[in-house]
């Protein structure tokens, strides 16, 4: 009678065998020892894990680079068309011109003195002056009345003297001179006169 087949451990069934059957199943071929072969197949089983492993991370940090070149690009192009625009320009050509033109004297002493007897004179030259960067020390009346506005100034300051009579061009018309004696301890005085 066949006996049942030990589905738990199949080695059971031939071990129980008698001897004479289990020579018709052996054809030469001998059963591998259970050590052996199982270490054999664990190192490939690894080395594919690794070589999948480190294929997938290529796939993935080299499609990663790509897109950071691709992102990297429209930046750099964005940046780009803001700096070769013409209104920011414009503007910064514009802006540095008055910047140039415009003396902002802060260090000069500058007084202003009324020698033409119109009240309050002196005070309003001395803003605009100030209005346009000018520090002036003093105001004050002229010990004479003066029939046109002079600028005076002390030798080296005729840059200084030249800015003062374009500023207040609208208000007095008025000549420089040079004068060590006039101006004393400042750099530039201004005698308003008739206007």
């Amino acid at each position: 009678m066949a006996k049942s087949l030990d589905i738990i451990d199949p080695k059971k069934e031939l071990e129980d065998k008698p001897k004479e059957e289990k020579d018709e199943f052996d054809h030469g071929f001998k059963e591998p020892s259970s050590g052996g072969g199982g270490i054999f197949y664990l190192i490939i089983g690894i080395i594919a894990v690794v070589v999948a492993v480190g294929s997938a991370l290529y796939i993935l940090y080299s499609g990663d680079r790509g897109s950071k070149e691709e992102s990297t690009t429209p930046t750099v192009e964005e940046t780009v068309t803001v700096q070769t625009s013409p209104s920011p320009t414009a503007s910064v050509a514009a802006t540095s011109s008055p910047t140039t033109t415009t003396f902002k004297y802060t260090d000069e002493k500058i007084r202003v003195a009324n020698g033409n007897g119109i009240s309050g004179e002196a005070a309003k030259i001395k803003k605009v002056l100030e209005d346009k960067g000018f520090k002036v020390e003093s105001i004050g009346n002229a010990s004479k009345t003066y029939a046109e506005t002079i600028i005076f100034y002390k030798t080296g300051q005729e840059e200084l003297a030249n800015a003062l009579k374009d500023v207040i061009k609208d208000y007095y018309t008025g000549k420089i001179e040079n004068s060590d004696t006039t101006v004393g301890t400042y750099d530039a005085v201004i005698a308003l006169g008739s206007k």
